[in-house]
């Protein structure tokens, strides 16, 4: 006999409150643990703790920041995702597209498109980093620019290493852990309901690419994080699998994370910003028609519909 699950029959609406919810106290949950775990550890107040994780100069504060975010990842995404699905389907794993194997066509497929679509990638950044804000905003973009700049700091703090062992663990905080754990609350959950509202997948996949790039609270890469937001999107959809995009986002982010290492260790001279940019228009345009090109090869091997 199945499972009755709790919320399976409640409005959309409900639904996003129950996911909301579910955030929020997952959130600070796992955020006390961690505060918890790092006051008993280290032996410090948790005032300390906030402060390393603002400002992680010493082993000790990097170390303690890459554990709390790694329970962060876990308490914002993929707990939240987990409850969810329990409470509103039978079978969670079916809700979440998690139960059938994905077809290698489309995961080899889709690890070049990691790579095919950089050019247009790094062009939108280019444009996105030059757009400047009326003069009378300027304290915002001010304000927009000095948390950009502490999450760049933040972000190097924990993706540095001269180890390989430092390396992998890098992937795993940066690369593994937001690649389940965003996908399944974006594409997995949001997109679904998202649909549910607007009853057209374009809108769903373009809505959830808008809010996957404004989580990340990073206004100079809104538009190069909406662009790899569609691709995912339209990726889950063709293939009706989420494994899919949350191999391509894991691809996408280790490639970052392992150039970005080559180049700090002085094994390559091309940084991770500069990695596959191209100024060559043609370039950037024949990057964008190989890369809808590749999807639509999943597309005819899955032979999905859109609904």
């Amino acid at each position: 006999m199945a499972r009755m699950a709790f919320f399976e029959n409640i409005s959309t609406a409900g639904k996003i409150f129950l996911l909301l919810g579910l955030i929020f106290l997952c959130t600070l949950l796992t955020a006390f643990i961690g505060f918890l775990i790092g006051k008993l550890y280290l032996g410090v107040d948790m005032a300390m703790l906030g402060n390393y994780i603002a400002e992680p100069k010493t082993s000790e504060a990097i170390a303690f920041t890459r554990f709390f975010q790694s329970l962060s990842q876990v308490g914002t995404f993929i707990l939240p995702v987990l409850f969810f699905s329990y409470l509103v389907s039978s079978n969670p794993f079916h809700y979440l597209k998690l139960a059938d194997k994905p077809k290698t066509i489309s995961l080899s497929v889709s690890f070049l498109i990691v790579f095919t679509i950089l050019p247009f990638i790094n062009y939108l950044e280019y444009i996105n980093q030059h757009f400047h804000l009326p003069d009378m905003l300027a304290g915002i973009e001010e304000w927009i620019k000095e948390k950009e700049a502490a999450a760049a700091y933040l972000t190097t703090v924990i993706i540095k290493t001269k180890t390989f062992p430092g390396l992998l663990m890098s992937i795993l905080i940066a690369a593994v852990l937001p690649a389940i754990g965003e996908e399944l609350l974006f594409r997995g959950v949001i997109l679904k309901l998202t649909n549910d509202i607007t009853k057209h997948i374009h809108w769903a996949i373009i809505i959830s690419a808008v809010l996957f790039s404004a989580f990340h609270l990073q206004f100079y890469g809104f538009l190069p994080r909406f662009a790899l937001g569609l691709v995912l999107g339209y990726v889950f959809v063709i293939t009706n699998n989420i494994w899919v995009p949350i191999f391509l986002h894991f691809v996408n982010n280790a490639s970052a994370i392992i150039v970005f290492n080559l180049h700090y260790n002085g094994y390559i001279k091309t940084s991770m910003e500069d990695f596959g940019a191209l100024d060559n228009p043609v370039y950037v345009i024949g990057s964008l028609l190989i890369t809808l090109w590749m999807i639509s090869i999943i597309y005819n091997k899955e032979r999905f519909s859109f609904k």
